[in-house]
């Protein structure tokens, strides 16, 4: 059988030229048929041309034919303009979308995950600096709502809040959960505009947080039959972003975490040679972590790193540098914290992941109060924050700055000089006189602070009876005073922010005008009666959810498109630890603050303020 293979050259030549339709091929310029190339160059050059003025005359016409339905349309529609046109494609299209919502109607869940993915971002916006919202402005301080609330217990020496329970700790080895009341203001109707008239009147609506959990001292587990708990008194308390776990730690040396539902302890971590000062949880976890970041000061100079999960707790790493104890300290952004150390005067940013420090020195001869100790520290991520001095100072701290960008010397006043009778042994009035001719009044210690991040304000506290707030210029490089917190009209009366006692305190040589400050009967009754040993905010957006359980205005559609502002209750809700002497020790309490009144000596417990904004800002969020 033949093939191709085995036919002879000559014979496959012979079939390759006798093929029909075969291309024209460019071998030595010759076609096909034998043609010269110039030729058949001719030839095709105006088959192409014939060929390409057919094609221009087919687009011409395509061309045309819009052209002239436009020009029909203009001529139908004579006088529209193309925004006309827009207006009506707007209409159009808003038709479609009406029609699409009668046909299918709203997902009331994708709404609720649509709002809940915004509120997330915009969290994660504020804590990386990336929004800065000025609202102190905007805040009604004076008009500040206040309840008191107690246990029988002793000095409150700090407090948490993850919205809606507060935790509060004591020198009586005490912890209590507290679950808030929602504001007047933010309670939205039960029936949502279809409630009955009833001859029943309506029920008083709760003002004071109810107390849901009660701990004191060692309990006994159940599973490992050991004693867990707190043998002295516990100074700190931070509860973790989820609202899983709280932790505490105590003049014992231990730093414990507690399930924050049942306050039943999980796990004691001894690692500390010292009294555990402060706690404080990153707001978010780290990526590089598979729990929530908790970071803890010490007296023994040290801070450490701990990684809190439902799968475990575990001690992580120690940080070293400071050179008296660690009074305070606060979590910046994830795997970065800042701390005071007291007397090194001293406040530091520690960057875990780089294991490396920023070293932050206070003590300016300026003012004329020494500043001796550094004891308070709060944040305003990403690259400020404040601290808090015994002299009485507040400062504005950049990471990029070594010294402070602003300062407001006593912030809090200065405590009048005590009777000579209080003071002086002798008995002579004159002689007592001559020997307290040389004494001056003394600032108050700032001895809490915080600040509600992403925003511009900032929280301070002190044993004068005041909780004072405080706004960040838009430059973050000032401070301005906006006055105490709940003081109504007789805020005015309060004792005034940013040294003008002092500048009458050093004005007054002569000793006849030594008593021109304000005098404590001149002075307000102060709200909070007692030392503010502890302050933690929380900014209200919405009616607050208890953990596992979803919000009243996400439960139906109904009620997550109507009830949308009567439960969206704008303000701060402010939680402060009140305690008859400080939370580190007893050098200085209340009763010797020489206010006059019937509750000089002070009360243990803690207080909520709800602040609320102008009524201009709520128009407008309306």
């Amino acid at each position: 059988m033949s093939s191709f293979f085995t036919l002879p050259a000559s014979q496959r030549k012979r079939k390759r030229e006798d093929r029909s339709g075969a291309p024209a091929t460019k071998k030595r310029g010759v076609d096909a048929d034998g043609d010269v190339r110039n030729k058949s160059g001719r030839k095709n050059r105006e088959r192409e041309e014939s060929i390409s003025g057919s094609d221009l005359d087919e687009d011409a016409e395509s061309v045309a034919a819009p052209v002239s339905e436009e020009e029909s349309g203009s001529e139908s529609d004579e006088g529209e303009t193309a925004a006309d046109r827009r207006l009506k494609l707007a209409e159009r299209y808003l038709d479609n979308v009406r029609d699409e919502v009668d046909d299918y109607g709203f997902d009331a869940a994708e709404i609720d995950r649509d709002l809940i993915a915004e509120r997330l971002k915009e969290d994660v916006d504020e804590f990386k600096g990336r929004v800065y919202r000025q609202i102190a402005s905007d805040l009604v301080f004076p008009a500040a709502s206040h309840a008191f609330f107690r246990a029988d217990t002793q000095t409150t020496t700090s407090v948490a809040v993850h919205a809606p329970y507060v935790y509060t700790v004591s020198k009586d080895k005490t912890l209590i959960k507290w679950e808030l009341a929602i504001p007047a203001t933010a309670a939205s109707p039960t029936t949502h505009g279809t409630e009955k008239t009833s001859k029943r009147p309506p029920r008083p609506q709760r003002k004071k947080p109810k107390q849901v959990r009660f701990t004191r001292g060692m309990q006994k587990i159940a599973e490992s039959a050991e004693e867990q708990g707190h043998a002295k008194a516990i100074l700190s308390v931070a509860v973790s972003p989820s609202g899983k776990f709280v932790a505490t730690g105590g003049e014992d040396n231990k730093l414990i975490i507690w399930d924050a539902s049942t306050l039943t302890p999980l796990q004691t971590f001894t690692q500390h040679r010292d009294s555990v000062s402060g706690l404080a949880f990153a707001r978010h976890i780290s990526t590089m972590s598979s729990g929530e970041q908790l970071f803890s000061g010490s007296f023994d100079r040290t801070i450490k790193t701990w990684s809190i999960s439902t799968a475990g707790h575990a001690y992580v790493e120690t940080l070293f540098g400071h050179q008296d104890n660690v009074t305070s300290l606060a979590a910046m952004t994830i795997d970065q914290c800042i701390s005071v150390g007291a007397r090194d005067r001293t406040a530091r940013l520690w960057k875990v992941v780089e294991e490396s420090q920023l070293i932050f020195r206070g003590g300016s001869s300026k003012n004329a109060y020494k500043e001796n100790n550094i004891d308070c520290i709060a944040p305003l991520p990403p690259t400020h924050f404040v601290t808090g001095s015994d002299n009485g100072s507040i400062s504005l701290w950049s990471i990029h700055k070594k010294k402070p960008l602003y300062t407001i010397p006593t912030a809090h006043g200065l405590d009048p000089i005590p009777p000579l009778e209080e003071h002086s042994p002798e008995t002579d009035r004159q002689t007592a006189e001559s020997n307290a001719r040389h004494m001056r009044p003394t600032p108050r210690w700032i001895t809490a602070l915080t600040t509600v991040p992403g925003t511009d304000v900032v929280l301070s506290g002190s044993w004068d009876g005041w909780v004072r707030a405080w706004k960040i210029s838009e430059d973050k490089r000032t401070i301005e005073p906006l006055g105490p917190v709940g003081g109504g009209s007789i805020s005015q009366l309060a004792p005034d922010t940013p040294s003008k006692q002092l500048e009458q305190s050093l004005a007054s040589a002569d000793p006849s005008h030594r008593h021109s400050l304000v005098s404590p009967q001149e002075e307000a009754e102060p709200l909070v009666k007692g030392v503010v040993n502890g302050i933690s905010v929380f900014e209200r957006r919405a009616e607050t959810a208890k953990p596992g359980q979803v919000p009243s205005e996400h439960k139906s559609k109904s009620k997550s498109t109507s009830d949308s502002t009567s439960t969206d209750a704008r303000g701060l809700c402010i939680a402060v630890a009140v305690g008859k002497e400080h939370r580190l020790g007893r050098w200085k309490g209340y009763a010797n603050n020489y206010h006059k009144g019937t509750a000089a000596d002070g009360r243990n417990g803690a207080m909520i303020f709800e602040v609320p904004f102008s009524s201009e800002k709520a128009g407008r969020q309306e």
